[in-house]
């Protein structure tokens, strides 16, 4: 029977008193960021936690594991549980059920907890650079898929009110190809992924490489495994994988972003929106009904 996540974190507390220092600060960061690890090599993890490799295989085994590797692929099993839809609302709905006042207030609360921990997840360089890489573009092509797709429109709507051309590219299979053919050198792709690593994201980073085109990605637990990909990864978690999830912190994200690129080009932007406001009084198309 595999191990559940209720489960593993009763043998990491279980095995705690025992560990050295440095194995109770892995152990540690295991119960709060299971789902930040769980794709991350010995060595990786090992720099984040300022530890050595030997200990991160030494912990492994002084839970209970052969080595860091049968860790890892524990770690991966429950990520996979933990993140499908279901669960997650079920874990929230337990949540919320506990919790004292109403539930308004309690997802609220939840949604300021989670922004004021973007702004520190955020790195200000990586973000500064992705601005650098938006006005570098010719065009600006912004993936998005499934539920996310709705930040693709986003950019899209503001970024074209701004007078920058940009694409909106949310289809899946076969269809994304019909735009991802259209990238040529010198464009920009902005691409937004959370959580799972699906072959259309893939796709869009590969093919923005292959074309010479700049790539900028918004996720939240996907930068260790795509961080060869993109040029820049803004990393903002949600809050727990095992959690529901609302699009709140990458909206925030990209709302930065576009009055970023307002700001850097104010005379051309105000121009823009001049442009549509005189189109919409002599268009006849903007009465509203």
């Amino acid at each position: 029977m595999e191990e559940e996540l209720n489960d593993f974190q009763q043998r990491l507390e279980d095995h705690f008193p025992g560990l050295t220092k440095s194995q109770q600060r892995i152990a540690s960061h295991l119960l709060a960021r299971y789902d930040e690890a769980a794709f991350l090599t010995a060595a990786d993890l090992a720099e984040r936690l300022d530890v050595s490799q030997a200990t991160m295989v030494r912990f492994a085994r002084a839970i209970g594991y052969d080595g860091y590797r049968e860790l890892r692929n524990c770690l991966q099993r429950l990520f996979r549980a933990e993140a499908t839809p279901a669960s997650r609302l079920q874990h929230k709905l337990g949540e919320l059920a506990g919790s004292q006042g109403h539930v308004l207030t309690s997802v609220l609360a939840m949604e300021v907890q989670f922004l004021t921990e973007a702004s520190q997840s955020v790195d200000a360089d990586d973000f500064d650079t992705a601005v650098e890489i938006l006005l570098s573009g010719s065009r600006i092509f912004v993936f998005a898929s499934g539920p996310s797709g709705i930040l693709a429109d986003l950019a899209e709507l503001r970024l074209r009110r701004l007078g920058v051309l940009t694409i909106a590219m949310k289809e899946s299979g076969r269809h994304l190809l019909e735009k991802l053919q259209l990238l040529r050198a010198g464009d920009v792709v902005l691409a937004a992924g959370f959580h799972h690593v699906h072959p259309e994201l893939i796709a869009v980073l590969d093919h923005a490489r292959a074309t010479n085109c700049r790539s900028i990605l918004l996720t939240d637990t996907l930068g260790p495994i795509l961080r060869d990909k993109p040029e820049v990864i803004l990393a903002a978690r949600r809050g727990p994988v095992s959690t529901f999830h609302s699009l709140t912190v990458p909206m925030a994200i990209l709302n930065a972003l576009m009055l970023a690129v307002a700001m850097a080009r104010p005379d051309e932007s105000l121009a823009a929106l001049n442009r549509l406001q005189q189109l919409r009084a002599s268009s006849g198309l903007d009465i509203l009904l």
